[in-house]
């Protein structure tokens, strides 16, 4: 008898079944799924690429956002638990990869199944001040410009009050997760026992003006193999320039669609 896993709110669909990986992707601050929307045409057929969909936003507007990372997680590893039964990979994006890796620690910790590849893009690792401001350091203007100057905002929301009440307040949210980091029980880098047995490839965009590349390089400290890759563009190089992006990232998806394992037929 098959049984029927309806999809969690979090997912703006369901992932594909017979794909031999899944990719669920998550989001930037003040993002949204929307953001990986042209990633399933880049990638491999045999590469589902599922994008996160965080309460507060988008398709989830109405609902009410987390401002923790460690609780987020949680929700997030309950939600998506029988989709994270078969071979999978996991992208995370500026505070997307904080959150990402809050998910894979919690699912780990109760011993369900490791993702493949952890992918953490823009973002430094979670010993690190995190590289976005405090939720209330600037006014709303001033954030406004912030997010502008790192290619987060488009220049057209300046001066659009309407258009910033509705959006600041999600950012700022979203800075309160990346100020969470701390309290979101992640392991200690120091700590060789309790590392997690987690493959990292952690990318950076060379003219990030936001995040240099030894900050993305220490999340090597988490991982039992890690790799670095160094791409053409800023904070958010996947939207920029994503030729040389998706060449380095499909690489290495194929590699983890062909190594042992990597078809394994897994039980319905």
């Amino acid at each position: 008898m098959t049984t029927v896993t309806a999809t969690p709110a979090c997912l703006v669909r369901a992932p594909r079944e017979g794909i031999p990986l899944r990719l669920f992707c998550f989001h930037h601050a003040g993002g949204g799924a929307s953001f990986f929307a042209p990633w399933r045409d880049r990638v491999p057929p045999e590469v589902d690429v599922v994008p996160v969909q965080l309460p507060g936003r988008e398709s989830r507007f109405r609902e009410r956002r987390f401002r923790d990372a460690g609780r987020l997680a949680e929700s997030l590893e309950g939600e998506l638990a029988p989709w994270l039964d078969r071979p999978y990979a996991v992208y995370g994006h500026s505070m997307g990869a904080l959150v990402a890796f809050a998910l894979v620690a919690a699912r780990m910790r109760g011993g369900g199944r490791a993702p493949r590849t952890l992918y953490v893009g823009a973002y430094g690792a979670p010993h690190l001040t995190p590289p976005l401001p405090p939720a209330d350091r600037y006014a709303d203007a001033d954030l406004a410009r912030f997010l502008v100057d790192v290619g987060g905002l488009n220049p057209q929301f300046l001066g659009r009050d309407d258009w910033l009440q509705a959006l600041l307040p999600i950012i700022r949210d979203d800075l309160r997760i990346c100020a969470s980091h701390r309290r979101a029980g992640l392991p200690d880098p120091d700590d060789e026992v309790a590392r997690l047995p987690l493959d990292i490839h952690a990318f950076a965009g060379q003219d990030d003006p936001l995040v240099d590349a030894e900050a993305v390089r220490s999340w090597e400290r988490y991982a039992r193999r890690f790799r670095m890759s160094t791409v053409p563009g800023g904070h958010f190089f996947p939207r920029e320039q994503p030729a040389p992006f998706f060449d380095v990232l499909n690489r290495s998806l194929a590699e983890l669609i062909t190594e042992p394992g990597g078809r394994r037929a897994e039980p319905a």
